[in-house]
């Protein structure tokens, strides 16, 4: 075989080895799994040394390495037995590299990285033959290596395997800008910030919270329920927010069963009410909510006051967004924004801020507040009057309405594009 066969031999496989570990690194590990799941030899093989990722990045860079070095070599030797010692090795330092650069690095990683998993699929088993065959040196080179790294200074770590899982998972979202699978995507993200939102951010207030009294007569009770939206009604006794227990509808028409109703005690057909902290994330509250078999719970800070309630429903819509049955009364809704003139939209100021961003795509921040009139009243410092404005990463918050010290709706005009 010429030298000229021998040097083209070399680059051939140094564009394999440069393409193939582009290809292996930048292939979708999903994809591989799922290939592998419906049987596919190509992919099992793939998995298998991805697992030992230390020896499979050893193979690729050894053989890369070696075959360069022998193409150098022997360049070398060519040119100089063309040109002579000195011109031989400067025409071989530029001339060569120029073209192990394009034809052993640019285009092989480019055309790889353009189509990861077909490359991938068409040289894993000569990369299986390599990986058996240079198994022995890289245990050498690893091992001498790991020695070396044992002098290196190392940074600790400060990001918890869980939150760098999350951080790569949300990068991996982010990176995709396409608009097909938008709502999938706003979901898992979701699905991720379920440990940092708590129950007290989603949580109906305990002012807008529908109770009865125990005391309530049965016939009065019966009307009640045929004229609510709601399955559970709270029962307090003495104080709205001394709740005692949950009449589910389902107990009601058991009560209306019975022929006399001056004997019935309605906490007999109640359920003890379940409390939970409002500091109880909401990933912790669905894993209760499933574990208890409930759907409603009541919410209380560290001094056991009531602060309000919590539904298995209110956590789904916060990874689905809002969930409408027959029953629902959109009027009820207080996210009903309505655009004005000035081009500000008008908000209730019940609304949560987490249901704004979700709704107009916003990034408000709800670190100091939940609700919108609580994150004006935390930039006001005090009970701001009706008319004043405030200001906020580029956003005007008005105050357009407002009952007693409650600020009822706000104007938010968003900053201009």
């Amino acid at each position: 075989m010429t030298p000229y066969l021998i040097l083209l031999f070399l680059l051939i496989c140094s564009f394999f080895f440069s393409g193939t570990e582009t290809a292996v690194t930048a292939v979708s590990l999903p994809l591989l799994h799922d290939q592998e799941r419906q049987g596919n030899e190509r992919a099992t093989l793939l998995n298998r040394m991805k697992a030992n990722s230390d020896r499979l990045l050893g193979t690729l860079l050894f053989g890369n390495n070696i075959v360069n070095i022998a193409t150098t070599a022997l360049s070398t030797s060519l040119m100089i037995s063309f040109f002579g010692e000195y011109w031989g090795v400067v025409l071989s330092t530029f001339v060569v590299s120029v073209i192990v650069l394009i034809f052993s690095e640019i285009l092989p990683k480019t055309y790889a990285l353009s189509i990861p998993y077909t490359f991938s699929m068409k040289v894993t088993p000569i990369l299986h033959i390599c990986f058996i065959l240079f198994h022995p040196f890289v245990i050498a080179l690893n091992w001498i290596s790991k020695q070396a790294l044992r002098f290196l200074p190392r940074a600790n770590q400060t990001i918890d395997a869980e939150e760098k899982l999350k951080a790569e998972i949300r990068g991996t979202l982010d990176l995709d800008t396409g608009t097909a699978l938008a709502q999938e995507q706003s979901m898992l993200k979701s699905v991720l910030d379920l440990d940092d939102v708590t129950v007290e951010d989603i949580m109906q207030h305990r002012s807008h919270i529908v109770s009865l009294s125990v005391a309530t007569p049965p016939a009065e009770i019966f009307d009640f329920i045929s004229r609510t939206p709601y399955s559970r009604i709270p029962l307090f006794k003495g104080r709205r927010d001394n709740i005692v227990g949950i009449l589910h509808v389902k107990a009601v028409l058991k009560m209306m069963t019975q022929s006399d109703s001056q004997k019935i005690n309605v906490l007999d057909y109640c359920v003890k009410p379940w409390f939970v902290l409002n500091t109880t994330s909401l990933m912790d509250q669905l894993h209760s909510f499933k574990k208890r078999h409930e759907h409603f719970a009541l919410v209380v800070d560290e001094y056991g006051d009531l602060q309000g309630l919590v539904t298995l429903e209110d956590v789904l819509e916060e990874i689905v967004g809002d969930i409408s049955d027959e029953n629902d009364n959109p009027e009820q809704s207080t996210l009903q924004p309505v655009k004005t003139e000035s081009g500000a939209w008008q908000i209730d100021g019940q609304t949560t801020i987490r249901d704004l961003n979700r709704h107009f795509h916003w990034d408000l921040p709800d670190d100091n507040a939940a609700t919108i009139a609580g994150l004006v009243l935390f930039l006001a410092e005090r009970i701001p009057n009706k008319g004043q404005s405030f200001m906020l990463n580029g956003f005007t918050f008005s105050v357009a309405e407002k009952t007693g010290h409650r600020l009822t709706t706000i104007d938010i005009l968003p900053p201009a594009n």
